[in-house]
């Protein structure tokens, strides 16, 4: 009897499928963060802790338990990574870095390499989407590459790019 492999499934669009669903995921995550940080003004509602107790943190737990509902329903194995990735990025929105901040006297690169004014967020971040998009522009990638292309995806949602926004 011959042996004929069959495919399992396509490999190529499943790991397309994943890298659509981080950055759906990030997008959605981001538009909350929003929304919370234009609900929760006067105060940095993203730094209250679960165990504050203060009358500006109980609108926080409840909303916070809301969410938690929500993603136990769709049985999220832990919902208390996406919570801290929604403060994280409220933050980011609501304190956002200053160009050269936290930056030092000589640190960066040499004279010439044209990221010494960049922190090192801003750097990643646009180096990334240059990677990103110059890959996209391509009608075929190397397997390697098209692999590589998944990673530069999800270093940018870890970044807080929406890729929905780049162009």
């Amino acid at each position: 009897m011959e042996n004929i492999a069959k495919p399992v499934t396509d490999l190529a669009a499943l790991r397309s499928a994943v890298a659509d669903a981080v950055v759906r995921a990030y997008g959605a995550e981001k538009r909350y963060a929003e929304a919370l940080n234009n609900k929760f003004t006067g105060f940095k509602w993203y730094e209250i802790e679960a165990n504050d107790v203060s009358d500006a943190a109980k609108p926080v737990h409840a909303e916070k338990k809301e969410l938690f509902k929500e993603l136990k329903a769709a049985k999220h194995s832990n919902p208390s990574t996406i919570w801290a990735r929604i403060r994280s990025t409220a933050k980011k929105l609501a304190e956002p870095v200053v160009e050269g901040e936290g930056e030092g006297e000589g640190e960066g690169e040499g004279e010439g390499a044209g990221s010494s004014q960049r922190d090192p967020i801003t750097r990643n971040v646009e180096e990334l989407i240059a990677l990103y998009k110059y890959n996209a522009r391509q009608e075929s990638l190397p397997s390697k590459v098209h692999a590589a292309q998944q990673h530069i995806i999800a270093a940018l949602g870890a970044l807080s790019v929406d890729l929905s926004l780049v162009k």
